[in-house]
């Protein structure tokens, strides 16, 4: 997000503001956040707030509908504002110039009980983003509180700390569009050169805009992206105007751009205008307000910042696991393959008895005849020489012995190993496919009952009732009622204890995946349109699901079953169909 939060949004927001809250008293002020003031109000028997944010990332004034947890003890900023501010009553909102400044007008009484101004200033600049509470004296604004103090050694050019004069922050030595005319327009544009682009003229020589919009204002003109000619003035001019009329004319519409990063559909921009730069690359949503396009923006964007952290902390368990799997897996292979070698202690073994008799004592090797193969070659057999015949053959049998049993236990061991992984593979699956937090939530509670994450097993059974119970469910065209496990343990539960032995299964051949089971009476035959709309919800809920014409496999709940002791989510199966279906995510999906 390059800005978007420029003096022309600032101008759209106050107007906005400025007819809802003009009027309205302070109730009540928190302070949820490091960087976030929240203004209660109330106006005409109507109570609404009023967000006041010094973000880094997302510094802004707007409404908000939205619910934020408050800290136990109010950060000092708070209190100083609760103290001069509660019962005031705003009079004013507006921006000082063509500035990204909001200033919010307070009628206050002082210590005294005097009638006194107060304001609350917001200023919007990235990083420096900041909240400055001021106090009227003789006509000249004093700083009484600021969210961030601005010492000598923080910045050499302004400093903001209690007690000093309020001064906006220093001019950029910039045009204001809002008052600007052709003549000292094609001034300016003569002065610039024409080597570099036109966008970037508009940025260096208007204040107040972002990116996008100087980015939009070429887009129109023709010239996005093109080195500035002479050509280009007049079409530069006559859509800058267009542009400064919008705003002085509060032609504005909250709009909000989003596009697709990986599976997720993201909000990445939001502005006052329509947006033609980005044609047909990005959806576009239009807002009844600014408020709710705030609202919309940050509650989605914070959202997808939290399932993202969740996921990456399910994948961190899930990939140290592997490691470890995977590291193990070669060490038993090479063991298991240093069993092939027992049968040849067997054979040393009977041949050192066979031929005992013969044999010298104390000697490093010995040659006995193999009557054991067809042409009865001669075998040299390594001996301990601090032991005899009979004792050399005893440690071969020992040897034998060991490795016999070894094979047994390995084969075992590296079985359960690949299980394993092909397990772990199912959970990544499903977090790549997570699409609330309660997905990630029922992944953390399976990874929990396995083991991971956590020092030991929990031999308690985890999967509640009300956790197996949040199975998704979908109906097909004909109404037909179907269930999806949206993880191992929901796949466990909806296959092996929601469906009825009569019911349709479906799941990904060849791939991990949700489970889906569609209702079905013994006698019943549905249409196929339903096996068709099952199955496509099996492929969209797979790790197949970005493919065309997805495998996957259907029968009957009774040919489907759970080995003892396997992973959640395996099961077994047979007498299947398959059907060949395009993935789609079920429209009616709960």
């Amino acid at each position: 997000m390059d800005m978007a939060y420029d003096a022309g949004m600032a101008r759209a927001v106050c107007v906005e503001l400025a007819a809802r809250f003009c009027g309205a008293k302070i109730e009540k002020i928190y302070q949820p956040s490091s960087d976030e003031i929240l203004l209660l109000c109330r106006r005409h028997g109507e109570s609404r707030k009023l967000l006041l944010s010094a973000s880094a990332s997302g510094a802004r004034v707007c409404e908000t509908a939205a619910t934020r947890e408050n800290p136990k003890t109010p950060p000092m900023f708070c209190m100083q504002l609760r103290k001069h501010l509660t019962g005031a009553v705003i009079t004013g909102i507006s921006t000082p110039g063509f500035e990204r400044v909001i200033e919010i007008a307070f009628d206050a009484f002082d210590e005294m009980g005097f009638a006194c101004r107060k304001f609350l200033v917001a200023e919007i600049m990235g990083k420096c983003s900041n909240l400055v509470f001021l106090t009227e004296e003789n006509g000249r604004k004093k700083v009484t509180g600021v969210l961030k103090s601005v010492d000598f050694s923080t910045s050499s050019k302004r400093q903001v700390l209690a007690g000093m004069t309020y001064e906006l922050p220093p001019a950029q030595n910039k045009r204001d569009p809002l008052t600007e005319d052709k003549e000292h327009f094609l001034a300016a544009f003569s002065a610039y050169g024409g080597e570099r682009a036109a966008e970037k003229f508009i940025l260096d020589t208007y204040q107040g805009l972002s990116p996008l919009a100087a980015r939009e204002i070429a887009c129109r003109a023709g010239c996005l992206g093109d080195s500035l000619g002479d050509s280009d003035a007049d079409a530069l001019w006559r859509e800058l105007a267009a542009f400064r009329d919008r705003i002085l004319e509060g032609t504005f519409l909250p709009l909000m751009l989003s596009r697709t990063e990986g599976k997720t559909l993201e909000p990445f921009e939001y502005c006052f205008f329509d947006v033609l730069q980005y044609e047909n690359a990005v959806t576009k949503t239009v807002f009844p307000d600014f408020a709710a396009l705030f609202d919309a923006f940050y509650g989605t964007r914070e959202a997808i910042a939290t399932m993202k952290s969740r996921a990456h902390d399910i994948e961190t368990v899930l990939h140290a696991a592997r490691h470890k799997l995977i590291k193990k897996l070669p060490q038993l292979e090479r063991e298991l393959a240093e069993c092939d070698e027992m049968e040849t202690y067997k054979l040393w073994g009977d041949l050192i008895t066979a031929s005992a008799y013969m044999l010298k004592q104390k000697v490093p090797f010995c040659e006995v005849t193999n009557y054991y193969s067809e042409n009865l070659e001669t075998v040299k057999i390594p001996l301990d020489a601090r032991i005899t015949p009979s004792q050399n053959a005893a440690k071969y049998y020992k040897k034998y012995a060991k490795l016999r049993t070894a094979k047994g236990v390995l084969t075992e061991q590296i079985g359960k190993t690949r299980e394993e992984l092909s397990y772990l593979a199912s959970v990544e699956e499903a977090v790549a496919r997570a699409e609330t937090e309660a997905d990630l939530t029922g992944i953390r509670a399976e990874l929990a009952a396995s083991g991971y994450g956590s020092g030991k097993k929990r031999t308690e059974k985890v999967q509640t009732a009300k956790e197996a119970s949040s199975a998704s469910v979908f109906y097909t065209s004909s109404g037909r009622e179907c269930y999806l496990g949206r993880n191992n343990l929901q796949n466990d539960y909806v296959t092996t204890r929601l469906a009825k032995k009569s019911d349709w299964w479906f799941h990904v051949k060849g791939g991990h995946g949700a489970h889906v089971v569609m209702a079905c009476e013994p006698e019943e035959e549905p249409p196929a349109r339903d096996f068709t709309e099952a199955a496509a919800a099996a492929a969209y809920y797979s790790e197949m699901r970005d493919g065309e014409k997805v495998p996957v496999d259907y029968t009957r709940v009774k040919n489907v079953k759970k080995p003892s002791g396997a992973v959640p989510g395996k099961v077994i199966y047979t007498t299947n169909y398959t059907a060949y279906v395009d993935p789609k995510k079920p429209e009616n999906l709960r």
